[in-house]
């Protein structure tokens, strides 16, 4: 009889345990998955290839970020782009070409089109936002995606000022970092697909050190960025979100 109770006992703390890894929100599980991806400051190399049918750009750049006024800096590395960089400050973003030693504000248009033919177009580029600020949430249930359990949420703006009109996001369960992503319009036609890889722990964060991103309206077409190196919340140098650091 004592046998019995204390196995009732057990299964009842596994009960509890398991209602409390269901009981989070939409909401908490975002802001879990923000707090993995925003810091205050990064550092940052990285390489990234572009497929378009046979034909295979490779790209390299480095550069830093910073979650105040929503500010990055990369640099083109590799020789075919060397010295090509980007500036964004808020809702502004620059380009700086060496060949002409001239800068050019990206805008319209314009940010319709993929950075260096890729599949990140510059509005993606502009959207760096944390998801909950332009997007109400509604978690869907579960799923097993690539052998880990997922949340499985749904993100549909609140707000004019978005690419993307709906969102859907697989949330690894243990790490809190998004799997998988697919992009939506307003239509319900669905425009992009996003991965993440190779998630790595780095202090108290995971973060995902590989990135796919595929235009579903395009045929043959997928872009992969992999980070080489990261650091957090690192002391960047006086003056480097400025137009005059993009002429050094």
């Amino acid at each position: 009889m004592k046998s019995f109770s204390k196995l009732l006992s057990i299964g009842f703390i596994i009960s509890i345990l398991f209602l409390q890894a269901f009981s989070l929100t939409a909401d908490e599980i975002i802001d879990k998955v923000d707090d993995n991806m925003v810091s205050s400051t990064q550092q940052f190399k990285a390489k990234m290839s572009i497929k378009k049918g046979k034909k295979l750009l490779k790209k390299e750049y480095q550069g830093y970020g910073q979650e105040q006024d929503e500010k990055f800096i990369l640099e083109f590395t590799n020789s075919e782009d060397l010295g090509v960089k980007y500036l964004k400050i808020e809702g502004e973003l620059w380009i700086y070409f060496p060949d002409a030693d001239d800068v050019m504000k990206i805008s319209g248009h314009m940010l319709r089109q993929g950075m260096m033919g890729s599949d990140i177009s510059y509005e993606d580029m502009m959207d760096l936002d944390k998801l909950k600020e332009k997007y109400s949430t509604e978690l869907l249930g579960e799923e097993t995606y690539r052998d880990s359990e997922c949340y499985k949420i749904r993100l549909i703006a609140k707000v004019d000022d978005v690419t993307y009109y709906k969102e859907e996001l697989l949330v690894d369960k243990e790490k809190f970092i998004i799997l998988k992503m697919d992009l939506f319009a307003k239509s319900g036609r669905l425009l992009k697909r996003i991965e993440y890889f190779n998630i790595q722990k780095h202090g108290e964060k995971h973060y995902p050190m590989k990135i796919t991103i595929q235009d579903m309206r395009k045929k043959d077409t997928l872009t992969t960025v992999e980070t080489t190196e990261i650091k957090f919340n690192v002391e960047i140098p006086k003056d480097t979100f400025t137009k005059q650091n993009l002429f050094r």
